[in-house]
């Protein structure tokens, strides 16, 4: 029982379309980080997607074999918003994760992350065959859509009804934060002018030990739409400075007892970061903490480097993605054994 150390390959994108690095060279960065599991996007990173060729199949698969990585995960899609007049039925929505399941089998992985907006009503139409595969499908618990949030309740009250070993959650360490990105803060404030006041206000709510989603009252008809107070509001110059308040609610601090508590569901965690300072540990998240918790509970699996700091690249500004990688898996390492007994 114990963490092991992945990459999802979302984090080196820039490395592997602008930076030309290509399958097996983000591979290689990946094996050179000292990771041992990796997660893939089959979107991007299998020409042809569900639809790729065996040829095309064959050599994904040679990669991946060359890297040594263990397969952690196919994180996909599910593009219900595929037309610009309706939404995805409910059976199409199955049909296209079925396809997915019967790519990721091809490509030897177990397990496919769905994200965090998947209608849980696909789960009984794919199951059947996701257990002829032996493929489980997991939804993605991501920051401004915790464990309260409608949409991940509605998937958790599904996934304990039909009690499958093969339907589950990946969480997402954004939900643990303690301080806003600064990385994120100093973007709006250089490259989109966002007023000082309204930082300091968002700041001030995270050091009171609580976070913006949880602060600012919901809309009751539309969960993700919040209520500013006039005491923010008066700062609000233009546009930009509401955007900042309304992004500020995707970077929460959960309580780390739903670890424990969602732990017998939990197939892989996303390891978010958007920063690794000089210093050695992630800006916004304490990983010992995290870790400390997820080794008292004894909960085995990968936690995958997820990197998104590359968004608030300044314009012209070199993206770090794969030194921030490997600061992000030389922490984990520190990290991962706090919380056992005697050390």
């Amino acid at each position: 029982m114990a963490i092991k150390q992945g990459v999802s390959l979302y984090s080196l994108q820039d490395a592997y379309g602008r930076g030309g690095l290509g399958l097996n060279g983000v591979l290689d960065v990946a094996v050179a980080s000292g990771a041992t599991g990796v997660e893939i996007l089959s979107d991007q990173m299998v020409r042809g997607a569900a639809n790729a060729t065996d040829e095309t199949i064959d050599a994904v698969n040679a990669s991946l074999d060359r890297s040594g990585l263990e397969r952690v995960s196919n994180d996909i899609f599910i593009n219900s918003s595929l037309y610009k007049n309706r939404w995805l039925t409910i059976e199409e929505q199955a049909e296209a994760l079925s396809a997915d399941l019967r790519l990721t089998n091809r490509l030897g992985f177990h397990l496919v992350r769905v994200v965090s907006q998947t209608d849980p009503a696909v789960i009984r139409l794919v199951l059947p065959l996701a257990e002829k595969l032996d493929v489980a499908l997991a939804v993605e618990v991501h920051a401004g859509m915790s464990f309260d949030h409608p949409l991940t309740a509605a998937w958790i009250e599904e996934m304990k009804a039909v009690g499958s070993p093969l339907v589950g959650l990946v969480v997402d360490l954004g939900i643990y934060c303690q301080r806003h990105p600064r990385v994120a803060t100093r973007y709006f404030q250089e490259e989109l002018g966002v007023n000082d006041e309204v930082v300091r206000y968002i700041d001030g709510i995270f050091e009171q030990g609580i976070d913006p989603r949880q602060f600012f009252p919901r809309n009751p008809d539309n969960p993700d739409e919040y209520e500013f107070p006039e005491e923010l509001t008066r700062h609000f110059k233009h546009f930009q400075d509401r955007f900042y308040a309304m992004m500020s609610t995707g970077y929460e601090n959960t309580s780390l007892d739903t670890l424990n508590e969602y732990a017998p569901y939990i197939k892989s965690i996303h390891g978010k970061f958007w920063e690794v300072t000089d210093e050695g540990e992630e800006y916004s998240i304490d990983y010992g903490r995290v870790f400390a918790r997820l080794n008292e509970i004894g909960w085995d699996g990968y936690v995958c480097s997820e990197y998104e700091g590359q968004r608030f690249a300044l314009p012209g500004e070199r993206i770090v993605d794969i030194e921030q990688v490997n600061r992000h898996q030389d922490m984990m390492a520190r990290h991962l054994r706090d919380g056992l007994e005697g050390e």
